[in-house]
């Protein structure tokens, strides 16, 4: 089963080039995984025998058809057909019951209608807007028109809607032919050599290891948000989180805007802890996040490991006596009225200083992984500011940028570590 939602995107490639790069920018933006040509390795068969299963894993798929008809193969798979490639890609989907979105470049006036290619064309287009179930199809002008209309379309995976429903049927189909087997709970990871002198570890984790497991971004939470608040793509993306929440609860009122987070934090592909989840909650005996969700508590339960978690504004839940206590600085899921999601909710949440004092206090005498973190919010800044700085930290990210090394590592004193989370977590120690 994958962990991100797969989208694959059909079209012809040389005229549409830059409508295929916005397509899977969108797809990328929402965090999930774009299944295009340029991006499909080989593996040493024929580009249909590598493409085919490509299609077939996928969740989604998104037609663009442009002014060309495309490329008919003469020999291998789909000789016989007389069909093109992006047709027959599109044959594959309909077949496994994949969802279509299909978008439709706006032909140009006196547009070729005449050759074969635009016969086949025009034919190929009716067929798809002469489907009698699924999505309608949408038209476009340019790449940065068609930006804009995949976002808002992509969006409905999270709601209550055809798209989704559709989704879920997939992922079933999928989830029913390759069982999942969560091996990773049944080892531990290596317990880096300790100096018994040394300050505790405690890791602060960010959105980066929920994306990793598969939720969904911030930019589709926002989309969500500015949808719901009738803001088309580019209105949403001028505007914070908190800015779009605080009008949310204004208009639509506080129980919705929580349903749209629920709905988020509940997407039709199934989200799992990853390995880093696994080891972590192994390693750390406190583990400081400002992630909503519940992956570390799951991960907790798997391994059957006693745990409780804090947020702001509530008490402890959790066993007595936890093995692993999460302080979960923006609030929970499975506790919807201890989100953080305004600049009103920030404010409540700063009132409970049993809560702050307690992460204070345990930023005073450990030692910080930071993972997963972009630490650019002005709260987690806060915190790595106040914390005793005397004591060397590290931060974990696949890349480090120049900048961030300069004025944001240095100044916190963290040493940076370019790696994924879990080879980090789960290397072999020195």
């Amino acid at each position: 089963m994958p962990a991100k939602i797969r989208v694959f995107v059909s079209s012809t490639m040389d005229d549409l080039a830059n409508e295929r790069e916005a397509v899977v920018e969108v797809i990328k933006s929402l965090n999930f995984e774009p299944v295009n040509t340029e991006g499909i390795l080989p593996n040493g068969g024929t580009s249909w025998d590598v493409l085919e299963p490509e299609i077939r894993t996928s969740l989604i798929c998104i037609l663009i058809q442009g002014e060309r008809y495309g490329w008919i193969p003469m020999g291998g798979y789909g000789a016989d057909k007389g069909k093109s490639v992006t047709h027959l890609e599109i044959d594959v989907a309909q077949d496994q019951g994949i969802p279509i979105l299909p978008f439709f470049k706006k032909l140009k006036y006196g547009a070729d209608s005449t050759s074969d290619d635009a016969i086949l064309r025009d034919k190929f287009r009716k067929e798809i807007a002469d489907w009698k179930s699924g999505l309608f199809r949408t038209e476009f002008n340019l790449a940065s028109d068609l930006r804009g209309k995949v976002f808002q379309a992509l969006l409905d995976v999270f709601t209550s809607s055809y798209l989704r429903t559709a989704v879920e049927t997939q992922v079933s189909k999928i989830a029913a032919q390759s069982p999942v087997e969560l091996t990773s709970a049944s080892r531990a990871p290596p317990t880096p050599p300790r100096d018994a002198a040394a300050p505790p570890e405690v890791l602060f984790a960010g959105a980066g290891l929920s994306l990793s497991a598969g939720y969904p971004s911030a930019n589709a939470l926002a989309g969500v948000v500015g949808q719901a608040l009738g803001l088309d793509s580019d209105q949403t993306s001028r505007h914070s989180l908190a800015q779009l929440f605080e009008v949310a609860e204004t208009t639509l009122g506080r129980a919705r805007s929580l349903s749209i987070v629920g709905e988020l934090l509940n997407p039709p592909l199934p989200v799992e802890p990853t390995l880093a989840h696994v080891a972590a909650v192994q390693r750390f005996p406190i583990i400081l996040t400002t992630n909503y969700d519940r992956l570390f508590e799951h991960a907790c339960e798997m391994l059957a490991i006693p745990y409780a978690v804090r947020t702001p504004g509530d008490y402890v839940k959790g066993d007595a006596k936890p093995a692993v206590t999460i302080f979960k600085i923006d609030g929970s899921m499975d506790r919807p009225t201890t989100l953080v999601l305004s600049t009103a909710d920030a404010d409540r949440a700063r009132m409970d200083r049993l809560f702050w004092v307690a992460v204070e206090d345990v930023l005073k005498t450990s030692r910080p992984i930071v993972i997963g973190h972009s630490m650019r919010d002005a709260n987690s800044l806060s915190l790595m500011n106040g914390r005793n700085r005397k004591i060397k930290g590290i931060y974990v990210a696949p890349t480090i940028d120049p900048i961030d090394g300069r004025l944001l590592l240095e100044r916190l004193n963290l040493e940076g570590v370019e790696c994924s989370a879990s080879d980090y977590l789960w290397k072999t120690p020195p």
